[in-house]
């Protein structure tokens, strides 16, 4: 099983140095707009026609620019130009993200030093190696990414990094997670993880926000800029330490529902699209996923229709079942928490897909009570 992570770093650079890496940067998207040209006109997005009709062009018109970064503009303006079909030209903000290939950048990551490819010869650059970090360092790389941040005026490597894992287990034994606004997450294991800390740092925020908007000062304006983000990374992190107990559990499928069309129903009121649109759901399927991945275990999602209507007992399926937080059979009289009944009927919906899972299962146990 191969796994891929990708990892950033906070480069340091002498000034000398950021100024060579921003004009790399500009002549990279001349390049990219060079190619994207061509091929909106010709409508191709073939990278082999692409190189051969604009690369000694490229090269005679920005004749600094290593030919690893003419070839990687290149192949960026080929696949912007494929997503769109070569219905519009792709276009390319001067100081966007520059995609390297391991022949113009070297990484080490021991030592956190990388040296960079750019119009003015090669550049040193240092980066920090978080302890958390360690795990990579065995990790082969296959490719880098440098973006800049024009609002801190800082540059960023992004490594994309291949690992082969050991096999994936092959007891698979279902875990079923219901997500919602009220709870978090709640597991069929009959684990809550309810949304408390972050609805109330949520308001606090909000009220904030509300009261600097209001005065509109200069310093206003920059406690504003200060608050940004401090949101979205408490709820990321909420997310994380979720994720993390989710999957060291002793599961090795994690079934969730498919989540994908909720952003498209009907409008329900203000108050509650404010609710829907704070609701890092996606977040958190993504952040078990790769989690899980890495461990080796699955990740399946099912059919979210009716899973808070049916009752996990019986089967019986109604819609008056369920009032808030409560469920109550109509059938069979069965009660429970809503949240941990619908988690039940996610448990057996991902039994039922286990099929869709590369390897087969030698044993299934998933205890539901």
């Amino acid at each position: 099983m191969t796994v891929l992570r990708t990892i950033t770093f906070k480069l340091r650079l002498a000034n000398q140095d950021c100024k060579s890496l921003l004009d790399t940067m500009r002549a990279y998207s001349e390049a990219f707009s060079l190619s994207a040209k061509w091929g909106f006109e010709n409508q191709s997005w073939n990278k082999v026609d692409n190189h051969n009709a604009t690369y000694k062009l490229t090269r005679q018109s920005i004749p600094e620019l290593p030919s690893s970064l003419v070839q990687g503009a290149r192949d960026c303006a080929c696949e912007a130009l494929k997503a769109v079909k070569c219905k519009t030209l792709p276009e390319r903000k001067q100081l966007s993200a520059m995609r390297y290939n391991q022949r113009v950048i070297t990484v080490n990551m021991i030592h956190g030093l990388a040296t960079i490819a750019s119009t003015k010869g090669r550049l040193k650059a240092t980066f920090f190696v978080p302890l958390h970090y360690g795990k990579y360092l065995s990790w082969e790389i296959k490719s880098s990414t440098i973006s800049y941040d024009r609002r801190n005026k800082t540059f960023y490597l992004h490594i994309s990094l291949e690992h082969s894992d050991p096999e994936k287990v092959t007891t698979l034994n279902v875990l079923g997670i219901d997500r919602g606004i009220v709870n978090i997450a709640v597991s069929s294991d009959n684990r809550f993880f309810n949304s408390k800390k972050i609805k109330n740092r949520r308001a606090r925020y909000a009220h904030l926000r509300k009261e600097l908007q209001s005065k509109g000062t200069r310093s206003a304006k920059r406690k504003l800029k200060r608050m940004s983000g401090k949101e979205r990374r408490f709820v990321t992190d909420i997310n994380h330490c979720i994720s993390k107990q989710v999957v060291n559990s002793e599961y090795a499928v994690f079934a969730l529902e498919n989540l994908s069309k909720l952003r498209v129903q009907k409008r329900r009121g203000k108050k509650f699209d404010r609710k829907l649109n704070n609701w890092a759901f996606y977040q958190l399927e993504q952040f078990i996923g790769y989690k899980a991945e890495a461990l080796g275990k699955h990740v399946l999602l099912v059919d979210a229709r009716y899973t808070s209507q049916k009752c996990s007992n019986c089967g019986h399926t109604y819609k008056g079942n369920r009032e808030g937080s409560a469920f109550r059979c109509r059938k069979c009289g069965f009660e429970l928490h809503a949240d941990l009944n619908a988690s039940r009927n996610i448990a057996q919906a991902g039994i039922s897909c286990l099929s869709r899972l590369s390897c087969q299962p030698a044993e299934c146990d998933t205890p539901l009570s």
